[in-house]
C-alpha cells in the first residue's frame, strides 16, 4: 500500500460542503489534500446534449450502486436512485441553483412543533442569528441573483443579493399573474446564476440546460466554479481524482490517523493528515463511516450513540403539469424564475406540520425526451407509443410544471446501513437506503398537490395533469411512491449537544474522535422545505471560520 503523510487536513469530497472547506483552509494556509470519486471536468466537458448528460448519465456516477427499500420488512431491490456526480465540484456540479436561506423557525422544529409521534424532531443546536451572518458571505461568494424584499415570508436578512433578478420567461408572467389571481405574493426565485458578469464570471446564456447539467461558461456558481480554482491557486491543495476512500483508521490515541482510498484500477493508498474533514453527502459521509470499523468502533466510526447513517431526509415534491395557449418558452432561462412562499408558515390545522415553497422548475419542460418521460408521467396521452405520443409531445412549447419543495420529517428507522449482500466492483458493500414516509408527509403532499392544481387553473391552464419531478417523487393519481430522490438528501450524521441523541457537536465535529468532522447535508437535524445546498455551503464557512479560530489558539 502506498502512502504518505504531511497533510494538516484531508478533505473526502468536493461538492458544497468539501469545496468551501477546500477554499477556505488553504486561503488561512493549511496544506490540504482533498480526494474525489471522478475526473476534474472543464467547461468544455458540458454540454447540453438531453442524450448524453441526462441519459447516458455522463456527470452522474457510473460505479454508482445502491439498494432501497420502503421499510425493513421489504426486500431491497438494486439500482441508482440518487444522482450523485462523479466529478471534482460534486453533484453541486449539476445543481439547479435554487438559493435559499433556511427560515428562523427551521432551525427550532421541536420547539415551535412538539413532539409528533413517529417522527424524531429535534431543533438544530445553533439559531438562524449565528448562521445569518454566513449565509451573507455565501450569497457573495457564489454571486446569488434576487430581490432580497421581495418574499415577505422569507428569513429575515441585513442586506440584499449581490446581484439583481433575472428577467422573466412567459412561464414565468404566467406563474406570477396566476398567483397574484390566487392572493399570493410571488417574488424572484433567488438563483447561484449570474445575471451580469460577477466574480470573474459571465453572465448566463439562458440557455436553459441547468437542472442536470454543467455549465459550459460557469455562469453557474458551483464548487467547481468558485472553490476548487481558488484554492488550487493557493499552492497548498493537493487535488486527487478519480480516487474512492473506503476508510478512515484510528490511531492509538483514538483520533482519525488516515485515510485508505482506491484508484480506478483499484490499487490502495493510504494519505495522513492531522484532521480529517468528511463531505460526500448524507449518503457517502455515513457509507464512509460505517465502513470504517475498528476494535474500537465496531458498528461504525464515530458511531457511539448508534445513529450513523439514520434519520435520513429527503424533500416531498408534489408537481403538476399544464398547457397554456402560447408558447410557454419552458426550455429557455434555467429551472425556475420565480417562486412563492405564502404556504410555507406550518399550520396545523391543515392536518400536518410544517411546508414548503412553490417554484415554477422547467426541469421538465427543457428538454423533449425529458418532457415525456417526467412530466408526462401523469398525462394520459403520454403512456404509450404511435399518435398518442406524438400528440402528447407536441404539447412540449406549452407545457408548464409547478412543483413543491416541502419539508420530509426526520425518522430515525429512515436510514443508511451497510447492504449484508451486494458489493460494489470494489467488493465493498454497497449503502442500503432505507426510506418511507411519515404520516405527515403524505397529507402535506395531497394538500399541497391540490394548491398546485388551483395555481394551474389560476394560470389560465388549457389543460392541467399530476406529473412528477425527475428523480424527487414517483407518484400516480394517488399516492406518492418512496425511491428515485435527486440531490436533496439530508441527515445521517446529525448535530446536537446531547452525545447520546447525535453524532456531531454544534461545529461538525464528531464527538467521539476529536479530528473527524462531517461538513455537508450530513449533519442537518431537519429537512426544511427548501433546496438545502444554501444552506450546506453558509454552514461549512460557519464551521470553517470556526476550525481556523481553533487552531490559532491550538485548540484542535
Amino acid at each position: 500500500m502506498a502512502k504518505d503523510d504531511g497533510f494538516d487536513v484531508c478533505v473526502i469530497g468536493t461538492g458544497a460542503g468539501g469545496g468551501v472547506m477546500v477554499k477556505e483552509l488553504t486561503a488561512a494556509g493549511f496544506r490540504v489534500v482533498a480526494l474525489q470519486r471522478g475526473p476534474m471536468l472543464s467547461p468544455a466537458d458540458f454540454a447540453d446534449d438531453e442524450l448524453a448528460v441526462m441519459i447516458r448519465d455522463a456527470l452522474f456516477s457510473p460505479r454508482q450502486l445502491e439498494t432501497f427499500r420502503p421499510n425493513d420488512r421489504t426486500p431491497a431491490v438494486s439500482g441508482r436512485f440518487n444522482a450523485t456526480a462523479d466529478c471534482v465540484g460534486g453533484t453541486m456540479t449539476h445543481w439547479s441553483a435554487w438559493s435559499w436561506r433556511f427560515r428562523p423557525d427551521d432551525f427550532r422544529v421541536r420547539s415551535h412543533e412538539g413532539p409528533l409521534a413517529g417522527a424524531s424532531l429535534a431543533d438544530w443546536p445553533f439559531p438562524y442569528e449565528e448562521i445569518e451572518p454566513f449565509y451573507e458571505k455565501a450569497e457573495g461568494e457564489f454571486g446569488v441573483s434576487g430581490d432580497g424584499s421581495a418574499n415577505p415570508f422569507g428569513a429575515p436578512r441585513r442586506k440584499d443579493y449581490p446581484n439583481p433578478p433575472h428577467p422573466e420567461r412567459v412561464s414565468s408572467r404566467r406563474f406570477r399573474a396566476g398567483a397574484e389571481r390566487l392572493g399570493w405574493h410571488p417574488f424572484p426565485l433567488p438563483l447561484a446564476i449570474n445575471s451580469r458578469a460577477y466574480g470573474g464570471r459571465p453572465p448566463c446564456m439562458y440557455g436553459g440546460a441547468c437542472y442536470g447539467f454543467g455549465c459550459p461558461i460557469h455562469a453557474k456558481a458551483t464548487s467547481l466554479s468558485v472553490c476548487i480554482p481558488r484554492a488550487l491557486a493557493t499552492g497548498k491543495l493537493d487535488l486527487r481524482a478519480n480516487v474512492v476512500a473506503r476508510e478512515i483508521t484510528i490511531g492509538k490515541d483514538g483520533r482519525a490517523k488516515s485515510v485508505r482510498y482506491l484508484d480506478e484500477a483499484g490499487k490502495e493508498y493510504e494519505v495522513r493528515a492531522r484532521q480529517i474533514v468528511v463531505s460526500g453527502n448524507s449518503i457517502g459521509s455515513s457509507h464512509l463511516l460505517l465502513m470504517s470499523r475498528s476494535g474500537s468502533f465496531p458498528q461504525g466510526l464515530a458511531n457511539s450513540s448508534g445513529l450513523v447513517g439514520k434519520n435520513l431526509t429527503f424533500h416531498i415534491v408534489p408537481a403538476v403539469g399544464f398547457t397554456i395557449d402560447e408558447p410557454a418558452l419552458g426550455y429557455t432561462g434555467f429551472n425556475g424564475h420565480v417562486a412563492v412562499d405564502d404556504l410555507h408558515p406550518s399550520d396545523p390545522k391543515r392536518g400536518f406540520i410544517r411546508g414548503g415553497v412553490i417554484g415554477e422548475p422547467n426541469a421538465g419542460t427543457a428538454t423533449p425526451i425529458f418532457h415525456w418521460v417526467l412530466v408526462g408521467a401523469g398525462y394520459p396521452m403520454a403512456q404509450g407509443f404511435g399518435a398518442p405520443l406524438k400528440k402528447f409531445l407536441k404539447t412540449f412549447p406549452r407545457t408548464i410544471l409547478l412543483a413543491a419543495v416541502l419539508e420530509d420529517l426526520p425518522v430515525e428507522a429512515n436510514r443508511i446501513d451497510l447492504d449484508p449482500t451486494v458489493k460494489d466492483s470494489f467488493g465493498l458493500p454497497v449503502p442500503r437506503i432505507t426510506h418511507g414516509q411519515h404520516p405527515n408527509d403524505l397529507a402535506m403532499f395531497r394538500w399541497y398537490q391540490r394548491k398546485l392544481m388551483d395555481l394551474a387553473e389560476a394560470c389560465g391552464a388549457t389543460e392541467k395533469w399530476l406529473s412528477q419531478v425527475p428523480g424527487f417523487t414517483l407518484i400516480d393519481d394517488k399516492t406518492p411512491m418512496n425511491g428515485g430522490h435527486v440531490g436533496h438528501y439530508m441527515g445521517t450524521c446529525r448535530m446536537g449537544t446531547d452525545q447520546q441523541a447525535s453524532v456531531l457537536d454544534r461545529w461538525c465535529r464528531t464527538h467521539d474522535v476529536p479530528n473527524l468532522w462531517v461538513v455537508d447535508g450530513s449533519c442537518f437535524p431537519t429537512s426544511g422545505g427548501y433546496n438545502p445546498t444554501l444552506t450546506i455551503l453558509a454552514n461549512a464557512y460557519r464551521v470553517a471560520d470556526h476550525f481556523i479560530a481553533e487552531a490559532k489558539r491550538q485548540n484542535l
